[in-house]
């Protein structure tokens, strides 16, 4: 239900505004995730984590800290782009998820509270443009140039891939292998997919 939620959502604003981010609001948004903890978010927890200057790094309140933060983890993806070597675009788009979910496997509870603030009635809008910034990013770290159609579909059918191995890794990710697993089967199964409608429009696979 959850899973089908945020797919819905991000599939409602495939092409996000970008979003303003400077060096201190970086610095702030990492002390957030290392020291916040098991703790709920909200600005008194953001204060004393990052100091007295959230309330003006952050105007919007926790809900821009939230969508902030998953921003920052779509760059910190892409500035690690260079490493994921592989011919197959499939490979490439697998390790930009799996960088993405080890890089922040230190402060899973984190990530689950700033989702969780993304998801109170309100702040639809800004999940859906979090979460759809996160596919773009993901295909841009793998490098994909499509266009047109193309473009809007592949960004469709890796929603539902990455908010469920997301939603997977928040529930049991302290196995990253029964993760890796998991995103693995889901990949699969959008191959099997596309080879079967390629066949039925009789296009090469």
């Amino acid at each position: 239900m959850i899973g089908s939620f945020l797919t819905a959502s991000a599939a409602s604003c495939l092409l996000p505004p970008a979003l303003d981010h400077s060096p201190a609001r970086d610095a702030a948004l990492r002390r957030m995730m290392q020291g916040a903890g098991q703790r709920e978010w909200s600005m008194a927890t953001v204060r004393q984590v990052a100091g007295d200057d959230a309330d003006l790094l952050f105007p919007g309140g926790i809900a821009e800290v939230a969508e902030a933060y998953f921003d920052l983890a779509d760059r910190d993806m892409q500035a690690a782009a260079h490493g994921f070597h592989s011919r197959k675009l499939s490979r490439r788009v697998r390790a930009a998820i799996m960088f993405r979910l080890h890089d922040a496997s230190g402060y899973r509870p984190a990530v689950r509270h700033a989702l969780s603030v993304l998801m109170v009635p309100g702040h639809t809008r800004l999940l859906a443009r979090s979460l759809a910034r996160s596919v773009n990013a993901i295909w841009a770290a793998a490098e994909d140039d499509s266009q047109g159609v193309t473009y809007l579909t592949k960004r469709a059918s890796l929603t539902g891939i990455y908010v469920s191995t997301l939603l997977f890794w928040l529930a049991r990710g302290g196995n990253m292998a029964t993760v890796e697993e998991f995103l693995d089967r889901r990949l699969a199964d959008i191959a099997r997919i596309t080879r079967l409608k390629n066949r039925l429009m009789g296009r090469p696979f």
